[in-house]
């Protein structure tokens, strides 16, 4: 089962001091050295996020969680080992994957960029596919291959760290990812509302269920 938690982060003041009963105290120490308030809205509203989808889902755990970091980077929960999760932002929205299996999410505002990015990044047959759509459309394209792909570089916790050409994204009925000549065992979810594309790759087959959540600060 994989829950992706989702909240406009507008409404939300950061600097309201009750916060810090719900989240973290590393996230909380974090959240507060960001100088722009914004930045700090978001990085409260992801782990509030985590927190809130977990007592849903699991109630019988402690929140706030405690959760660490290993060595490439990747947050996960020392105490609930079978549990995962992965936090993103955009703009004007945090989000939060909580699942049973490996899971990463993304999330990106769609802006214009200049396509020479994705010839730059992107596999050729990701251009191709961005190419063949038409003019209208392209940047649409160039942002659902965006987060379809740090959504499974984010999964498989090395981020950045692997290569956005090393691997390539084959878009059809059903969307897999390629790599190292192989088709690696992970399955996707993208969708597209008002200016912003969300992804999520995650372990296994097409068969999770997959529930997205809009949450509001109370």
């Amino acid at each position: 089962m994989i829950k992706i938690y989702l909240m406009n982060i507008t409404q939300l003041d950061p600097d309201d001091m009750r916060w810090q009963g719900y989240v973290s105290e590393k996230r909380y120490i974090k959240m507060q050295k960001y100088l722009q308030r914004k930045d700090r809205a978001l990085s409260l509203g992801v782990e509030l996020l985590l927190n809130l989808g977990l007592q849903a889902m699991y109630p019988q755990i402690e929140c706030p969680v405690t959760w660490l970091e290993d060595d490439n980077g990747k947050l996960y929960l020392p105490d609930h080992p079978h549990l995962y999760f992965n936090l993103a932002h955009s703009e004007q929205y945090a989000v939060c994957a909580v699942a049973d299996v490996a899971v990463g999410v993304d999330i990106e505002h769609c802006s214009d960029i200049d396509l020479d990015t994705a010839h730059s990044y992107f596999t050729g047959q990701e251009y191709a596919y961005i190419l063949e759509k038409p003019e209208p459309e392209r940047i649409t394209a160039f942002y659902e291959l965006w987060t379809l792909k740090e959504s499974y570089m984010k999964v498989t916790g090395l981020g950045f760290r692997l290569a956005l050409d090393s691997f390539g994204m084959q878009m059809g009925k059903e969307i897999t990812v390629v790599q190292d000549g192989k088709t690696q065992p992970y399955s996707f979810y993208h969708t597209q509302f008002g200016k912003y594309h969300l992804a999520a790759c995650y372990q296994g087959s097409k068969n999770e269920s997959i529930t997205t959540v809009l949450c509001e600060p109370q």
